[in-house]
């Protein structure tokens, strides 16, 4: 509603951008992060004769579709799509934002499909739509919101009358008329039919509609088989390795959160999303890499193994991307059992790494591991060195232990490399370090 009144209001003074006879659909985001509807946003001028009907495409156990309507495009210059009560298309499934998307219409009646920043985004055909930028929705077009098979599916309907239209084919003198060929055209010459037979062999002229580029989508990638009785080990942390260190705390002021390690977390709904919408998805398709190419299992030592609703999201993530779920986490050396004093760590690497070596020690048929993390789990603390024959085999070795992140840029696919070797047994070269971390201290460790 809030959105139709916007358009509303600004059709009064609305001026059309017109390029080649098209409007452009310009991205409208103010300073507040909300989405304006364009100036060119307004009720078409003869809303009966361009309705169109929004439905949704279920594959059925008989293998037909079977469209079912979600909302009638008609009168409003603003369609809302969404799990919200008040959505004019109503989503139910896990994927759906609840305004996850709008259908907008200008006073030709030509519909345009935006994303309002959705979690799981929106996809026009096979592309990805960028938030906040309409894109023109063409009849019998299908619209996903979200990825993967469990994403909801609408597909835009004819307006009244186009079927009927359709049937009844023009004769074939008219269909050459309109093509402009050369045997309906009488040439005369010196005559100013002469202009014809100079373009009369040139294809109609077509126009383009003029929309910023979409963000190039995420391939749909088939999952990755899931090893019951692995023997290769990913130690995973999580900030600085999947997703900002700080996370953008401006982004989700006004979301729920969780406190982890002083940081807080963004939670999003209770079935809707959790924790993990701010992972990094280039970090995300390169522990994708690594697991594909090398059969591993993750083991989570991250302190997100301590909340159930962190895990969850990490989950959702891993089941986004079509990787194998969580394998197991390292055990928590803080939990101290009743009766039992907590112990003592000099240093949260030592812990982090305490936790690596008991989790190993518990699954001797492990042949090859590595731990992921943004701390330095190989350098050891001043008291290490006041006493360093009790700190033998605590920390992990950088030089084939440890693939170490940079807390700014997380997983990259330069580091995805040197843990594919690490864990195939593979040399890591200088190029791929030098690749990876440039001139940084980290490269050398290696």
């Amino acid at each position: 509603a809030g959105l139709a009144a916007s358009c509303s209001r600004s059709a009064a003074s609305h001026k059309s951008c017109i390029r080649r006879g098209k409007r452009t659909p310009v991205a409208m985001s103010a300073a507040d992060g909300k989405f304006h509807p364009p100036r060119w946003c307004r009720t078409p001028k003869d809303p009966s004769m361009r309705r169109q009907e929004l439905m949704f495409v279920r594959e059925e156990s008989n293998s037909s579709t079977q469209p079912v309507v979600a909302a009638e495009i008609s009168e409003k210059p603003v369609y809302t799509i969404g799990r919200n009560e008040k959505a004019d298309a109503r989503l139910r499934g896990d994927l759906a934002s609840r305004m996850h998307a709008a259908v907008l219409q200008d006073d030709e009646g030509s519909k345009f499909l935006v994303d309002l920043k959705s979690t799981h985004g929106t996809y026009l055909g096979a592309k990805r739509l960028v938030p906040h930028v309409p894109v023109k929705w063409e009849t019998g077009t299908t619209a996903s919101f979200g990825s993967g098979e469990t994403a909801e599916v609408l597909v835009l309907g004819p307006e009244p009358g186009a079927e009927s239209a359709s049937d009844s084919s023009p004769a074939p003198d008219a269909k050459r008329r309109k093509q402009g060929t050369d045997e309906d055209i009488e040439v005369i010459p010196g005559s100013s039919n002469a202009v014809f037979d100079l373009y009369g062999g040139l294809p109609e002229a077509t126009q383009t509609e003029c929309a910023p580029k979409p963000e190039a989508p995420r391939k749909s990638d088939p999952p990755i088989p899931v090893e019951a009785d692995p023997r290769k080990i990913i130690f995973l942390d999580i900030d600085g390795v999947l997703r900002p260190l700080h996370s953008r705390q401006d982004a989700f002021q006004h979301a729920r959160t969780i406190a982890i390690n002083g940081a807080r977390v963004p939670l999003l709904g209770k079935t809707e999303a959790k924790a993990g919408i701010d992972f990094w998805p280039g970090a995300m398709r390169a522990l994708r890499q690594i697991v594909a190419k090398t059969g591993a299992r993750i083991v989570l030592s991250s302190d997100w193994r301590k909340s159930e609703e962190l895990k969850d999201g990490v989950r959702a993530q891993f089941d986004e991307y079509r990787m194998p779920p969580l394998y197991d986490q390292t055990p928590d050396l803080d939990a101290a059992a009743p009766g039992v004093l907590k112990a003592l760590h000099s240093s949260f690497r030592e812990k982090r790494c305490k936790e690596i070596r008991k989790w190993l020690k518990a699954h001797p048929t492990i042949e090859r591991w590595i731990a992921i993390d943004d701390v330095d789990l190989s350098m050891p603390d001043k008291e290490a060195h006041l006493a360093p024959e009790n700190y033998v085999g605590i920390f992990l070795d950088a030089s084939y232990e440890l693939v170490r992140c940079i807390p700014t840029s997380g997983l990259t696919m330069e580091l995805a490399r040197i843990a594919i070797c690490l864990l195939n047994g593979v040399e890591v070269t200088e190029m791929m370090v030098s690749e990876a971390y440039g001139g940084t201290h980290v490269a050398a460790q290696f």
